[in-house]
């Protein structure tokens, strides 16, 4: 005789299951596990909600209801082996397993021990309000030992269960032992990471306020699951679903229909594989992606008391010394791998490798994430928000604590945020890593920071051969550019053709630009320092990432975004040329101060991001700072001007960046005219050419270099790109001197790749000479 009652006799599978709405002809099931301390009538009100031909089963657990009678379960193993049992005989059509809080595991618990045997099994799991298995195994939760004090705070701090019922001594003697024996089960549950990962599909559902599940957690999942799906967060804290029943059974109905990869927000795919991984990733202290649970008797269990703490990067910091700019360029040559190096005035970062990265489409943007010994996991957010708010939510399910993101956008994606139909094809409109190694450098130091702590001493080792080398990298040779006569007359009949358009009305300026190819290889590392030697820009980058490499001397930002909301814009428009003659670069200075176009183009410029600005900040704190400066940048000088605003509640940095995107000095006024005026006069697309190069971090910081002042190599090209701003006083012979000078600020400083021949004769021209001597 079996020492458990056979799953479908009548007192088996029919005392685990309440069915509120019996449907015998139903064609799917959805059966439902409670969270710790719930009653099957938690889900009485699913039965109303679903599909007619749905039916729902609420699970009774022993000590409950009409099972008082028997003895609690107090082990997660014996809960799981007697549900796997009593479970089966309701297996004999489609079925979806959905679990709340302890009743996810449960129904994990379940679904895994029905995948070990022969038999049916489920077409769906959806976990709701847990972590993953691996985030319980790094916190043990306190509750198997609570008293009832203890007890009756968890409930109260969950806030499920109304106040007037938990002051109520009658009720405890209802309430709390079903809870002594949940608490058992959740507090004595150890996940076994070991086993093979379930096939069955996994969807993860969380409420946007509840810290026990953050989402970076939710990719976790993957481990024990092969097939997971994450969708956007729903409003609300642990208990969220009572408010939001409706979206969460369609999610449940969506599994049942096998729509894994279609929910909105985003679909996690990994691959099925039979050799999980049991590396333990490093945590961090607490922050923005972590909160830090209640102390004391309030603490809730396994659900909420948990310390939510991301995966970190281990740290050291070293002794410098060497040139940080010199150094960060020769840890670029001898990398294998993709990079970003960013300065900001001396400050540099330079992260390698891609641990997770984010791509931006028009329609959506895909977060994957690195592992080894695991299958690269991909999470696809929907833009149905806008292009912008896609990216946020991308950020927001970063599985790293502390993370700083480099890389780059495209000037198109100026297209969606201004409502221009798309460029053909599926090329990436942004690209930011979140990096596998990184290094902070400054004046006198230097901060590593690596996810896998075996790498900081190899860095290390790096980062000092590095600086070592630094100082030797350099070159007097140069790779000569046409920036003269290049697409000089198709550029000025580009000019006239937009003045006319000008003219009639249809604009007030546009920033058309022209490229010149590099006809040799260069070394663009070298490039990159010779070429910072010879300039002051606001922000200076080289990277390789995603198919593009660039060495640029950016002359302003986009926009700068402070942890607090504080955000800066710094347009440049209105250019003369900077030769090094003292008396000649005055009289031009002055020229460019009576330039009625000249001070036009700069006011228009400054006028339309005070309103952009306005959008997203209050409008009290948008100020002009500094208005119509002189800012020199290499071979050119800049009426310049800076404004700043604080953002306004509801507002975002990503917000800010959409408003000033793309800037007004590298696109036009007003700007969806002037980007589709640019599309209709360049050829192609622009790329990373007016794009940004920037760095986001997890606090929400976002710095945005201007893309200007580069040279680009991509798909075997290697280019540079100028514009010039084009108003109703434009001529196409100054429009077309303002790109040659502008060109030079980088053309001066083409440094050969150690294969490209190097004539026997001169080694510089009188240009690449003056540039040298400006540089000393």
């Amino acid at each position: 005789m079996p020492e458990h009652p056979p799953a479908h006799a009548g007192t088996g599978a029919s005392a685990w299951f309440r069915r509120y709405a019996p449907r015998p002809d139903a064609a799917a099931r959805i059966v439902c596990f409670g969270p710790a301390g719930g009653a099957p009538a938690f889900y009485r009100d699913w039965a109303r909600t679903v599909p007619q031909d749905v039916e729902v089963l609420s699970v009774v657990l022993p000590g409950r209801e009409r099972r008082t009678a028997e003895p609690a379960i107090t082990r997660m193993a014996d809960l799981a082996d007697a549900l796997a049992r009593a479970v089966t005989a309701c297996l004999d059509r489609p079925t979806v397993f959905f679990g709340h809080s302890m009743g996810a595991s449960v129904a994990f618990e379940v679904t895994r021990r029905l995948e070990l045997r022969p038999g049916p099994r489920p077409v769906g799991l959806v976990v709701s309000g847990r972590p993953s298995p691996r985030l319980l195994l790094e916190h043990p939760s306190p509750v198997a030992g609570y008293d009832d004090e203890q007890i009756i705070a968890y409930l109260r701090g969950l806030g499920g269960t109304p106040d007037e019922l938990l002051d109520d001594p009658a009720v405890h003697e209802l309430i709390l032992p079903p809870c002594r024996a949940d608490f058992g089960v959740i507090g004595r549950y150890a996940p076994d990471l070991g086993r093979p990962r379930i096939s069955t599909p996994v969807r993860v559902l969380r409420g946007a306020s509840d810290p026990a599940t953050p989402a970076w957690d939710a990719l976790r999942w993957r481990e024990v699951a092969s097939r997971v799906t994450v969708p956007d967060a729903l409003p609300g804290g642990h208990f969220y679903l009572l408010d939001h029943l409706p979206a969460v059974v369609d999610h449940v109905l969506r599994t049942l229909r096998g729509e894994a990869d279609t929910a909105p927000g985003g679909a996690w795919a990994a691959s099925p594989s039979t050799d999980p991984r049991g590396t333990t990733r490093p945590t961090g202290p607490t922050g923005p992606t972590g909160p830090t649970r209640p102390s004391g008797p309030t603490d809730s269990g396994k659900e909420r008391e948990v310390v939510t703490q991301a995966p970190a990067y281990h740290e050291r910091r070293i002794p410098l010394t060497g040139d940080v700019l010199s150094t960060a360029a020769a840890l670029s040559e001898t990398s294998a791998d993709a990079y970003v190096l960013y300065e900001n005035r001396g400050a540099v970062g330079w992260a390698e490798g891609e641990h997770g990265t984010i791509t931006v489409h028009a329609d959506r943007t895909v977060l994957t994430v690195k592992d080894s010994g695991a299958a690269d996991t991909s999470a696809v957010f929907t833009a149905e928000g806008g292009v912008l708010d896609a990216l946020d939510r991308a950020l927001a399910a970063v599985p790293v604590h502390g993370w700083r993101a480099y890389g780059w956008a495209a000037f198109e994606l100026s297209y969606p945020l201004h409502g221009l139909p798309a460029t053909p094809g599926d090329a990436p409109l942004a690209v930011l890593a979140v990096p596998a190694r990184e290094v902070r450098l400054e004046e006198g130091g230097a901060l590593l920071r690596t996810l896998d702590a075996n790498e900081l001493d190899s860095l290390e080792q790096r980062v000092r051969s590095a600086a070592a080398l630094g100082g030797a990298v350099g070159s007097s040779h140069r790779v000569l550019a046409d920036v003269d006569n290049h697409d000089a007359e198709s550029y000025k009949a580009a000019v006239s053709a937009a003045v006319d358009e000008i003219r009639a009305g249809k604009l007030t300026k546009v920033i058309l630009s022209r490229a010149v190819p590099v006809p040799s290889p260069i070394d663009l590392p070298t490039t990159y320092v010779e070429g910072r030697r010879g300039n002051d820009p606001a922000r200076s980058f080289l990277l390789r990432l995603a198919g593009w490499e660039t060495a640029g001397f950016s002359p302003e930002i986009v926009a700068a975004v402070g942890g607090a909301g504080h955000v800066v814009a710094q347009p440049l428009a209105g250019t003369r040329a900077l030769e090094g003659d003292p008396e000649g670069d005055a009289g031009r200075r002055a020229e460019l101060y009576r330039d009625e176009k000249e001070v036009f183009e700069h006011a228009a410029s400054v006028r339309l991001v005070v309103e952009e600005l306005q959008q997203v900040c209050t409008r009290e704190s948008v100020t002009v700072d500094d208005f119509m400066s002189i800012k020199e940048r290499g071979s050119v000088q800049h009426l310049a001007s800076r404004l700043s605003g604080t953002l306004a509640d509801g507002h975002t940095a990503w917000d800010a960046v959409g408003a000033l995107f793309p800037a007004v000095t590298a696109s036009g006024i007003p700007k969806a005219e002037g980007c589709d005026l640019i599309r209709r006069a360049e050829s192609g697309p622009r790329g990373l050419y007016s794009g940004a190069v920037l760095t986001v971090d997890a606090d929400g910081t976002v710095d945005a270099a201007l893309v200007l002042r580069s040279v680009y190599r991509h798909e075997g090209r290697t280019w540079l790109r100028a514009g010039a701003g084009i108003v109703a006083h434009s001529t196409p012979e100054r429009e077309l001197e303002e790109t040659r000078e502008k060109l030079r600020s980088v053309s001066r400083f083409l440094v050969p790749a150690a294969e490209a021949p190097v004539s026997d004769g001169p080694e510089v021209s009188a240009l690449d000479e003056e540039s040298a001597a400006l540089a000393r």
